[in-house]
């Protein structure tokens, strides 16, 4: 923070020039009055009879006073033996000056500077807040909302590759060629690596079975006891890990210095968050959505590593996602301490704070006068940004801290204990436009929450297990109870479904963990994103989240040609034939089948039914890629059919 120091001289000025008669609050007296605008000057100080005089006052010979709230003051007593002359610029001084002045010669950029670091007003409307007791109830025709349709581009996909592409296109795919090739020419100019798409979708194909198929260590996807056919013989091991090495995604060369003040930490991978960021806010939102913290746990050595003591894994990177009650993530951001930078809050965007700035930067995207509805933590409430998102016809509902509702006579702690489970307080307000209703609430402990849309009534009943009496009780459930507890656990969801399955390659680099962690984030997407298509279509989704991941991940490992194993591998014994006595039969997805390259007949010596539907013939030949057996002869031509 850029602060301006001052020289004894500016610092004499405004001690002797300022009316020191003239109260703060701007009354006619002082604070205590008794004073009557006497000022004790203590007698071991000489001040001088001009201004002009320097050389006989020294500042450290000042006592400081300070007073705190409850009343109590400190002296601190002044310090005669001061170096602080000036003729020695060079001392540090003992004591310094925090509040920052700016000088009206200086020049306009350096002003704009200390904008930033001076501390913010009061703001006296919230400060002075008058709560009453009474219920906040929003009719029914105010918070209607029309469910957003579909486009038809979104209805038109079927495959988890078509949904998948839609957020992860050959757009990104270029960009994560083109700066992979320029960052190898960076590491060694005589080794440049050249890289395709398809091997790029083969790499990703590989990532996401993996995380299915879990071994202790990498390279023993490409084993002799533990490899995995469809891995093994879709990329060499060494090409793997050579393309792990050099991916990039972002050019190093326009990296700012870290003291420029648009210095990006997140400069790495600043395309693939923006990228699907934009594709991930293209989905027209639900009703209902949930701001909530997410870890990407890693053990990577970095500085923006958190540490939170809640979450199973503790220590890894945080992000803050948008998501609505099916898990689906509408747009998400990357925790770097860089969330105060004003380079990234847009000029019509207020200031509300660290953590009310996320609120409104995540919802940048969602729908002005839709009625929408949000609900977060007590990390993000607070009254300012609920009244900006109400003036965009976006209730908000949240968990709050206490000392975030100014003036608000709700129960403290003391007064908390006295309460009965099931009881409940409310007290309703109005800052600016915007209905302010708080509850507290008792269940095993007291919890409050802050609304601009509901309140405690209409109350339902809920059953809770007294442990006293060792039997189910039933209590009050305040409305606003029930609608946090239904539409809060969207993050939650996906935390779930990204934790059963999850990319566990280990890397030196930070950003490759976080880059594993978005493609998770985009597959859950995908798989989210097809279920919502299925319903609209009234159409059966019982996929599950693991086998839409094979089929996803065994569309991209087929993406171009399709390798042929040089090493030899032992070779199955009759005995391993017998046992396996229910084979899997393999069934390409339709992207495999009908992408018209490497699809070669093979005779074997092994004849069986052809895997064309309706075809009861059997035949010797099958497809090299799709595996399967077709007939081909001069009176069936089923091997071209099933490729069209």
């Amino acid at each position: 923070m850029n602060r301006n120091k001052l020289n004894d001289e500016e610092l004499l000025q405004i001690l002797f020039n300022t009316n020191w008669s003239d109260s703060e609050d701007g009354l006619d007296n002082s604070d205590h009055e008794q004073d009557l605008n006497n000022v004790q000057i203590p007698e071991h100080v000489d001040y001088p009879t001009n201004v002009n005089d320097e050389v006989s006052f020294d500042l450290l010979d000042l006592p400081v006073e300070m007073q705190f709230d409850t009343g109590e003051t400190l002296i601190l007593p002044s310090d005669s033996k001061s170096n602080l002359t000036y003729q020695n610029q060079n001392t540090t001084p003992r004591r310094s000056i925090r509040q920052a002045f700016s000088s009206p010669t200086e020049s306009t950029s350096n002003t704009t500077n200390q904008s930033h670091s001076r501390p913010k007003e009061k703001n006296i409307e919230l400060t002075n807040l008058k709560w009453k007791k009474g219920n906040l109830i929003t009719p029914s025709a105010c918070l209607k909302f029309n469910e957003p349709t579909l486009h038809n581009d979104l209805l038109s996909l079927e495959t988890p590759l078509d949904f998948f592409a839609y957020f992860f296109n050959n757009e990104l795919l270029i960009k994560i060629k083109e700066e992979t090739e320029l960052y190898s020419v960076q590491l060694n100019p005589n080794k440049p690596v050249t890289l395709s798409i398809d091997e790029i979708k083969r790499y990703l194909g590989i990532c996401i079975y993996a995380s299915v198929l879990h071994v202790p260590k990498i390279r023993d996807y490409w084993s002799v006891d533990l490899g995995f056919p469809l891995i093994y013989n879709t990329m060499s091991r060494n090409r793997f890990e050579l393309i792990k090495s050099v991916l990039h995604f972002n050019n190093n060369a326009t990296m700012l210095l870290p003291n420029n003040p648009n210095h990006d930490r997140l400069h790495k991978l600043r395309p693939i968050i923006d990228h699907l960021n934009n594709r991930f806010s293209s989905i027209p939102c639900k009703e209902t959505l949930s701001l909530d913290e997410q870890l990407c746990a890693t053990k990577a050595k970095s500085y923006m590593k958190q540490y939170l003591p809640d979450k199973p894994h503790k220590w890894g990177f945080k992000l803050f996602i948008l998501t609505d009650t099916q898990g689906y993530a509408y747009r998400f951001e990357i925790y770097s301490g860089q969330e105060n930078n004003p380079i990234f809050r847009k000029t019509t965007e207020p200031d509300f704070g660290a953590s009310s700035n996320v609120v409104i930067r995540l919802t940048r995207n969602v729908p002005v006068n839709s009625n929408h509805k949000i609900y977060f933590d007590n990390y993000y409430t607070a009254i300012p940004m609920m009244e900006y998102l109400y003036n965009k016809n976006i209730y908000s509902l949240g968990t709050v801290r206490l000392n975030r509702l100014p003036n608000c006579p709700l129960p403290d702690k003391n007064q908390e204990k006295k309460m009965k489970r099931g009881d409940s307080i409310e007290y309703i307000t109005s800052y600016k436009s915007a209905p302010i209703s708080a509850v507290t609430w008792k269940d095993n402990k007291a919890v409050k929450l802050v609304s601009t849309y509901c309140g405690e009534i209409p109350k339902s009943e809920m059953t809770r297990f007294d442990r006293i009496k060792k039997s189910n009780i039933i209590i009050d459930c305040p409305m606003l109870i029930k609608e946090y507890n239904k539409h809060m656990g969207g993050v939650d969801l996906l935390d779930s479904h990204i934790g059963r399955y999850k990319i566990r390659f280990r890397s030196h680099k930070w950003y490759m963990r976080l880059f594993y962690h978005l493609i998770d984030l985009t597959v859950v997407n995908s798989w989210t994103l097809f279920k919502r298509v299925k319903e609209i279509k009234k159409e059966n989704s019982n996929i599950e989240l693991a086998d839409w991941r094979k089929q996803l991940a065994f569309t991209l490992i087929q993406s171009g040609q399709i390798r042929t194993s040089g090493r030899g591998r032992p070779s199955s014994s009759l005995e391993v034939k017998i046992a396996s006595t229910r084979p899997q039969s393999f069934r390409p997805i339709k992207e495999v089948r009908t992408d018209k390259f490497d699809h070669w007949p093979q005779i074997t010596d092994k004849r069986e039914r052809c895997k064309m539907p309706s075809c009861k013939g059997f035949t010797y030949l099958k497809c090299t890629k799709c595996t399967v057996f077709l007939c081909l002869n001069r009176n069936k031509n089923c091997f071209t059919n099933y490729h069209m």
